[in-house]
């Protein structure tokens, strides 16, 4: 089995973020009221910040894209992003953005204030649009092209702010991905030269023996 090796151009945090559904009937319309989904309900979910582009205190507000970090490509789409709200479940794979393959954090003085993301789904047979805005959280009608149909939000969020809202802070080390199968790995290769020298070795001593005859 192959070893990884290791990318550590940056270093890396993941942190848990949280957040909810505003309270009010208002905040949850149909289809999605009286279907699993009410006000108040918990939003959660982790991402991965590059700790060399969070920007200092006083550079306002700013947003990082994960399409910015050195290592993007050794991060998978599920530690690099992933929010949960009730049955509705998304991680950096699914990400719409333009500035691909990414979510993004947005900071405020260089302190955590949300994340930028957008994706589509469907829902009893219609599709939607689930967007976090910083701050914001929401669900919007699309149509056939995944375009908003309306900017009413179906459902309204909100992202905890604040780099004190940041949990289970924890070192993230992006892991570059092993050999594709069948390539010879590290080890094999030493055998396999160490092989064609003494197989050399001994060619080169037999032709000696022989002119020495």
């Amino acid at each position: 089995m192959a070893v990884p090796t290791i990318a550590a151009a940056d270093t890396y945090t993941q942190a848990t973020f949280s957040g909810g559904v505003f309270p009010g009937n208002a905040n949850v319309q149909p289809p999605f009221a009286g279907n699993g989904f009410n006000q108040g309900d918990p939003i959660s979910g982790s991402f991965v910040f590059d700790n060399d582009l969070v920007p200092p205190a006083g550079s306002g507000f700013f947003n990082v894209y994960a399409s910015s970090f050195p290592d993007v490509s050794n991060i998978p789409n599920a530690n690099l992003f992933s929010v949960s709200l009730d049955t509705l479940s998304f991680d950096a794979g699914g990400n719409l953005n333009s500035q691909l393959p990414s979510t993004g954090a947005q900071y405020n003085n260089g302190q955590f204030n949300g994340l930028e993301f957008i994706t589509d789904f469907a829902f009893q047979g219609n599709s939607y649009q689930f967007r976090i805005d910083g701050p914001n959280v929401s669900v919007l009608p699309v149509d056939s092209f995944g375009n908003p149909t309306s900017f009413q939000p179906l459902i309204s969020g909100y992202i905890n702010l604040g780099n004190s809202s940041l949990t289970n802070e924890t070192a993230f080390t992006p892991v570059a991905a092993p050999p594709p199968p069948g390539a010879p790995e590290p080890t094999s290769w030493a055998l396999l030269l160490l092989g064609v020298f003494a197989t050399g070795s001994a060619l080169r001593g037999r032709r000696h023996r022989a002119v020495a005859a």
